[in-house]
């Protein structure tokens, strides 16, 4: 068969009445010139295919066929911004930042702007994380979920007061979204207004019951006294029916009443086995635990570790990390490992894993140390405290059998002395004035106490007040905590404002402060700690709960009974006494160190002692059922 060749000066046998060299012989050059030509041609058929992928969980071949387009098409803004989402879904946030940076050039919308603020947030560049959302929101003001991110993002960066004027706006544009109104319930509570939170968690339980909605409801009426116990409590038998619900309880475990148990394998449930007031409180006792009494199991529920994680890891028998593991299957780890007694470490606040519990994995569950009130939960059973935090009247508190141990419920582990240096001389033997401290937080620093600190500071003409924390970095909580101030007539001349510090610089700061002036309802438990080892001591104001109790209990492991004040006359004239006779201030400065190392507060032998003690009577109750 004879096969005419084509001249290029030839009609096209296309049909499209150009001379061959114009057309087809043109393309055939210009795809052999360049390969992504054919790719550029099917670009809309490869990009539904991708989306089609990723739509189904094909991670993989999507990824493919998006560089695929991208190599031919890197202005391809469709692929881009999938590509970026992609990035994100699967944690690499570099790589995500960089794809949604090149969309947001080529298409500057709402949308764009949006998805690269999330990766951005991925990098921990949160303040250009704020800065995609607002120019979001200026691209469409409309919208009620642009504007719920904006208000979130700022709620997390700690800019309570702006976050929480555009999710009011985004309620507004959407009255019934859950998690706009969970979230300006977060708000309030962060500006410490937790009376003014309850109706919007209430609102949510409501519209989309969810654990964390729940928590923070309960949160915020055991702050309110005319709440706890009683609406507290009923608050949190309905939590208990929403648990339920969802969970299948055990019944039965690996052990029997007639197994003669020598160990006992104790489980810990925390996401907070890092640098956090747990980690302090729970170091020192891991180290001291006989491991032929106690054998120790932990179940951590967040991801980060640091470097006290890396402390405490190698003490217990088998760690594992629990954060991916849904209820359900980390209550079968637990029981599978078939612990004795589970101990919860948290309580109803960040990271907990409280839900767990309700599917009973271990015959025996525990309360203690990072929680300051009953869980309401009947599935746990006992919760740990000490006589003064928990007095006997006081039992009818909690729907856990109140167990207590003898001398305290807290053992503060000292921190190294790299990091704490020895105490100073007291600062107003140089100075000449008194300088009272605060380094609790802003949303704890209430009316009611201002005014205590108001009738101080005038009773002490000289003296000024050191407050150090977190909030002070947010311009607008620091400019309505002034504004609080100015309504008590604390003149600023006497406050010194610090912004918090890592640990090392913060106990440094106590060499600045000769005693610290204790918050309430919400009392002082790591700071009073820290405080004390740096030879500061807190005056605190005592009441009925445990958290009010709190800073009695650690001041009198101490012997500083006379640091505790039975009400507000009082804790306003152990003050101005205190500040007027330097001489005992000085003395007590220098003392205090040996005190601590002395008291029950940091004897991490003795309370190891004295809660393996516990667990084995507990323990056996259990067995004598």
């Amino acid at each position: 068969m004879n096969i005419k060749k084509i001249n290029r000066n030839d009609p096209c046998p296309c049909g499209s009445g150009k001379k061959y060299k114009q057309c087809c012989q043109a393309t055939l050059d210009a795809q052999q010139s360049d390969p992504n030509a054919r790719v550029r041609e099917n670009v809309p058929d490869l990009f539904k295919q991708a989306n089609k992928h990723q739509q189904s969980g094909n991670v993989e071949k999507a990824e493919e066929i998006y560089k695929l387009i991208l190599n031919a098409s890197p202005k391809h803004v469709s692929s881009l911004y999938n590509l970026g989402l992609l990035a994100c879904e699967t944690n690499r946030f570099e790589m995500a930042v960089e794809l949604l940076r090149k969309a947001v050039r080529l298409e500057p919308s709402a949308n764009n702007y949006c998805s690269l603020a999330i990766a951005l947030k991925g990098t921990s560049n949160t303040e250009e994380s704020i800065e995609c959302l607002r120019k979001a929101v200026s691209l469409n003001p409309a919208d009620a979920i642009v504007c719920n991110n904006l208000g979130s993002m700022l709620l997390n960066a700690r800019h309570y007061e702006e976050g929480i004027l555009y999710l009011q706006k985004a309620l507004t544009l959407n009255p019934d979204e859950a998690e706009t109104i969970n979230n300006i319930a977060s708000c309030l509570v962060r500006l410490g207004k937790l009376k003014e939170a309850v109706p919007y968690f209430r609102r949510v339980t409501q519209i989309n019951p969810h654990l964390e909605v729940f928590q923070n409801l309960l949160y915020c009426l055991y702050f309110d006294g005319y709440s706890f116990p009683q609406a507290y409590l009923e608050e949190a038998t309905q939590f208990e029916k929403f648990l339920h619900a969802h969970a299948e309880p055990y019944t039965t475990w690996h052990h029997t009443q007639h197994d003669n148990i020598i160990t006992l394998r104790i489980g810990f449930v925390s996401g907070d086995f890092k640098n956090h007031p747990v980690g302090y409180f729970l170091e020192s006792l891991i180290n001291a635990i006989d491991s032929s009494k106690i054998e120790l199991y932990a179940y951590s529920s967040q991801h980060y570790e640091d470097e006290l994680t890396a402390r405490i890891k190698p003490k217990f028998h088998q760690w594992t990390n629990i954060t991916s593991l849904d209820d359900q299957l980390a209550a079968q780890k637990i029981h599978d490992d078939g612990i004795h007694i589970l101990i919860d470490l948290a309580g109803h606040t960040a990271n907990n894993r409280l839900s767990l519990f309700s599917w009973k994995p271990a015959p025996v569950q525990v309360s203690w140390l990072g929680y300051f009130v009953s869980t309401g939960m009947t599935f746990i059973d006992y919760f740990l405290a000490d006589p003064i935090s928990v007095p006997e009247q006081n039992r009818s508190h909690f729907t856990e059998e109140v167990w207590y141990l003898p001398k305290t419920r807290l053992c503060f582990t000292p921190p190294s002395p790299d990091i704490a240096q020895e105490p100073t001389l007291l600062p107003a033997l140089n100075n000449g004035f008194v300088t009272f401290g605060c380094f609790q937080t802003i949303s704890k620093m209430t009316d009611k106490i201002l005014a205590l600190w108001a009738e101080i500071l005038h009773r002490c003409p000289n003296s000024q007040l050191l407050i150090k924390n977190h909030q002070i970095k947010d311009a607008v909580s620091k400019q309505d905590f002034i504004a609080q101030l100015k309504r008590h007539h604390i003149s600023l001349e006497r406050i010194v404002f610090e912004e918090g510090s890592p640990r090392q610089e913060y106990l440094a700061a106590y060499g600045r402060v000769d005693f610290i002036l204790d918050t309430f309802p919400f009392t002082g438990g790591t700071t009073t700690c820290e405080a004390l080892w740096m030879g500061v001591p807190t005056l605190t104001l005592t009441g009925n709960t445990l958290l009010e109790r709190q800073g009695m209990s650690l001041l009198s492991c101490v012997g500083l009974e006379s640091w505790i004040a039975t009400n507000e006359e009082d804790y306003i004239n152990k003050a101005v006494h205190y500040a007027n006779h330097l001489d005992k201030l000085a003395q007590l400065r220098g003392q205090l160190r040996q005190k601590m190392l002395a008291s029950p507060l940091t004897d991490a032998p003795l309370f190891a002692a004295d809660l393996t003690h516990a667990l084995q009577e507990i323990w056996q109750k259990h067995m004598q059922k």
